[in-house]
């Protein structure tokens, strides 16, 4: 990372040592639209599908913490596949399907966040399933017994203890959709790219300390959301099981 900062921040289009200077010549070239719309396109998918897997993933992980059944186990691998699946052939097999129902329309962000969202589900699964084993369901059957409903038990009990993993994971999931490459590959459209594709686009045909500038940016965008995050969720709580 401390070479990439350097890249980006020295005159020469080779970095050279010892450095001939300082310069912020690639930083004006990053923070222009070339490069700032397909950021906040990528944050924006990021954003959506991080949201999507949250509500997806929690209510699975809730179902097999409360679950007695015996195709709980199968139910889980099942969830987790798509860990377990290489994305280059989910993104292949997903190009597949919409162009044998000829809906090719759906290629751009909506497939992004779709693909995405499948993507990030095992991370909520996890990180609140962790969350969830340490919430004692007698917690829940007490409150009920006290005149709460299911409804309101969750959003009053359950929801609070399992929040730091519903945080974790939603931080997960928003980070590996933004920084995507094998899905993003094959459903971006011309009109839609995201930031990792047009950066992969920009250095098939030219090298630029540019590329040093943007990516410094996105990182240090990332370990921003991150540190917010772990300020105010306690992220660091889901591997205790919650709030105690």
């Amino acid at each position: 990372m401390l070479v990439v900062l350097w890249t980006s921040i020295q005159p020469d289009v080779y970095p050279t040592l010892p450095p001939d200077g300082f310069s912020l010549r690639w930083w004006r070239q990053a923070l222009t639209d070339e490069w700032l719309v397909p950021m906040a396109l990528s944050a924006q998918i990021a954003f959506i599908a991080a949201a999507i897997a949250v509500v997806m993933g929690t209510a699975a992980a809730y179902s097999l913490a409360r679950s007695t059944g015996r195709g709980r186990g199968v139910l889980e691998a099942f969830l987790a596949t798509p860990l377990l699946v290489p994305e280059i052939i989910i993104s292949l097999s997903v190009v597949q399907v919409v162009s044998m129902a000829d809906v090719r329309f759906l290629l751009g962000p909506v497939m992004l966040i779709a693909t995405h969202a499948v993507i990030g589900v095992p991370f909520v699964l996890r990180t609140v399933g962790v969350s969830l084993v340490t919430i004692d369901p007698a917690w829940e059957k007490a409150a009920q017994d006290l005149g709460a409903s299911r409804a309101r038990t969750f959003v009053t009990i359950t929801l609070p203890l399992m929040s730091s993993g519903i945080f974790a994971g939603a931080l997960f999931a928003f980070i590996q959709s933004f920084n995507n490459v094998e899905l993003s590959l094959f459903l971006t459209s011309a009109s839609a790219s995201t930031l990792p594709i047009q950066i992969l686009t920009y250095m098939e045909s030219q090298y630029s300390p540019t590329l040093a500038s943007v990516a410094t940016t996105s990182v240090i965008g990332l370990c921003l959301i991150t540190a917010i995050a772990s300020r105010f969720a306690r992220l660091s709580d889901f591997i205790q099981g919650g709030r105690q």
